[in-house]
């Protein structure tokens, strides 16, 4: 059984961590020349912001929206990485890194509920480090990262696959606890483009 670990909107989250003012405000992070916006905050994403989206098209949302924008402190983001994978270190001996923010995380042979393991990790990042997560947990990797996706999505819109089982689903998602019904109505409402691996040419021939 694997475990898919993702920071949410890490740079953000990060900058919120040492400054809490930023907190509920539309934020993006910049790339290393400030051109582009390389992290968006939710509220940022309701803006229509746009991952690596030019920073002039979108910069006259300072005014209008109250947008703030952050030069990029990769320094920072790779020390709260470094926390957040030691702290998935501790709850099993197979914690592998993916990205700065990503972890996937073997739980064969561990006794227990998976689900309320997963709850409690995520708790112990958010207190420690305060960085909120999701998880997603399957028997593959690939279905673990969507089990991850659908965690985000049942926590930010649940509208999406609707009230009900957003509420079950929100930050930590375990597809070997879900009915065959959960299932299909998850797999039917999710874009396939949403896979881990399918691409934009290989989404409009499976589509």
């Amino acid at each position: 059984m694997f475990a898919l670990v993702d920071v949410n909107n890490m740079y953000v989250s990060c900058e919120r961590v040492f400054n809490p003012q930023l907190a509920g405000k539309p934020l993006v992070v910049l790339s290393s020349n400030d051109g582009a916006c390389i992290a968006r905050s939710n509220e940022a994403k309701d803006l229509g912001i746009q991952m690596a989206q030019p920073w002039f098209q979108v910069r006259h949302l300072v005014k209008a929206k109250g947008l703030v924008a952050l030069s990029a402190n990769f320094e920072l983001y790779a020390d709260m990485s470094s926390r957040m994978m030691a702290i998935t270190a501790r709850y099993t001996p197979v914690a592998i890194p993916y990205s700065i923010d990503e972890a996937f995380l073997d739980f064969d042979g561990i006794p227990g509920d998976l689900t309320a393991i997963c709850r409690q990790l995520r708790a112990t990042v958010l207190k420690e480090l305060g960085l909120p997560t999701s998880v997603g947990l399957a028997n593959t990797k690939t279905l673990a990262k969507l089990a991850n996706h659908i965690a985000k999505t049942c926590d930010r819109k649940p509208a999406v696959y609707g009230a009900e089982i957003s509420t079950r689903l929100a930050q930590v998602c375990n597809f070997a606890e879900l009915s065959t019904t959960d299932l299909e109505t998850l797999m039917g409402k999710t874009d396939v483009g949403d896979v881990w691996g399918v691409g934009r040419k290989i989404g409009e021939k499976l589509r």
